[in-house]
């Protein structure tokens, strides 16, 4: 998955950054973040746990799962957002 993982990180280096956790050099942070399997990809918002996707997949099923996460907590673009009377 890391060379997914890159391309992601590159297409969207505008929307949100990637980061990499090497989980046998990180105990503590696997223990605290419930990480058991990889891959897994934690999505965090302003510090706090988003969403958290577990497994490999192909490109454009993780993408769909990151941009779902991420529409939790980020408006709409003003575009979306207007009325007919504006």
């Amino acid at each position: 998955m890391a060379p997914v993982v890159s391309e992601i990180a590159l297409e969207y280096r505008d929307v949100f950054v990637v980061s990499k956790l090497d989980v046998n050099d990180n105990r503590e942070k696997t223990a605290a973040y419930h990480i058991r399997g990889t891959p897994t990809y934690i999505l965090f918002y302003e510090g706090n746990v988003v969403k958290t996707i577990i497994g490999a997949m192909p490109k454009e099923r993780l993408v769909h799962q990151i941009l779902d996460g991420l529409a939790t907590v980020i408006e709409p673009p003003l575009a979306q957002e207007q009325t007919d009377g504006e």
